[in-house]
């Protein structure tokens, strides 16, 4: 049983590196179409979920971008509650 929650903290994390960059790739598409964005868009792969311009850019940008945020964010959930089973499960088993 520790076994199973440790590979699916690992797919939860791999979950959520796949979100962050998928939201990265889709805010830096959004703030291209913009003018005047430049900055923004070398700053898209470490600040993409506090970039409150992108969702300005149009509806299915936005979309694709909130998609790429819950989707992190509930990676990020698995993960860690994955984790800390996986954590207890192996302590509980010495």
């Amino acid at each position: 049983m520790p076994g199973f929650a440790t590979i699916l903290a690992y797919l939860g994390f791999a979950g959520a590196l796949a979100s962050w960059i998928a939201g990265a790739v889709f805010c830096a598409r959004a703030l291209a179409t913009l003018p005047g964005n430049r900055g923004l868009v070398l700053l898209a792969p470490f600040a993409w979920p506090l970039i409150g311009r992108a969702k300005r850019a149009s509806e299915t940008a936005a979309a694709q971008l909130n998609k790429a945020l819950v989707a992190f964010i509930a990676c990020m959930l698995v993960g860690s509650a994955a984790f800390a089973a996986s954590a207890n499960l192996s302590r509980f088993a010495k």
